[in-house]
């Protein structure tokens, strides 16, 4: 029997929704974090949703060559809304835009759709997401940093809203979501590294754009990796 062996960002994710009982992937694509979560016993199904039928097809393979048919069902649909609320305890949004995520988890009227757990990994707009989750009190509960194949990426988990809003850093830049304040906070090994990109990246721009907002993201990647500095 084939097996799945994950690489570095979906390992992440799959290492926070163990112990769940019913993950709903969203925007599964082709079945690859269903299946392996299913196959290596992380948890006990999936509900694989996607809006495209061809992806869905290709997850329905995939979830017959490895043998987890029987637990892996497929959706066709748009974000969340192919799944019941309350039907899975944990969701997985991963590899989509930071906008569309708060899209997706704005569309439904009970928060996570009644999920206790919900892991992010945005591909762009990290601050839309990060921001909008700080601002309607949803608390992050494990944010880390991983580096596949020559890019980082940021992949966090969060919980339903809370009454009261998760406390920043004394040391966090004002206004700062384009990184995890989490990361920073429980001093994750490659956050410094990624930074130093960013930074590279931002300076690169500022050489053809003085736009404020690189000014800004300047300043504040400084303000991090001196503070991060510090702590060796």
């Amino acid at each position: 029997m084939l097996s799945i062996h994950p690489r570095e960002r979906l390992a992440c994710a799959m290492e926070m929704l163990r112990g769940a009982k019913t993950v709903a992937d969203i925007g599964c694509d082709h079945g690859r974090l269903s299946c392996a979560l299913v196959q290596q016993g992380d948890v006990e199904r999936c509900i694989a949703v996607d809006i495209s039928a061809p992806s869905l097809k290709k997850a329905e393979q995939l979830a017959a060559r490895v043998g987890v048919a029987d637990r892996v069902e497929t959706r066709l649909g748009d974000g969340l809304q192919p799944v019941l609320p309350g039907e899975a305890d944990a969701i997985a949004i991963l590899g989509v835009g930071g906008t569309l995520m708060v899209r997706m988890l704005e569309a439904v009227e009970t928060p996570l759709n009644g999920a206790k757990l919900c892991v992010l990994q945005p591909m762009r707009a990290v601050d839309d997401i990060r921001k909008w989750l700080f601002e309607q009190n949803y608390p992050i509960l494990n944010d880390r940093v991983v580096f596949e194949g020559g890019r980082y990426y940021q992949v966090f988990s969060i919980a339903p809203p809370q009454s009261v809003r998760q406390t920043l850093p004394d040391d966090w830049p004002e206004d700062c979501f384009f990184l995890g304040y989490k990361s920073f906070e429980e001093h994750d090994p490659l956050l410094k590294p990624m930074a130093k990109h960013m930074l590279s990246s931002v300076n690169r721009r500022l050489k053809t754009q003085r736009a404020e907002e690189l000014i800004r993201q300047t300043a504040q990647l400084e303000q991090i990796l001196n503070h991060l500095e510090k702590r060796q």
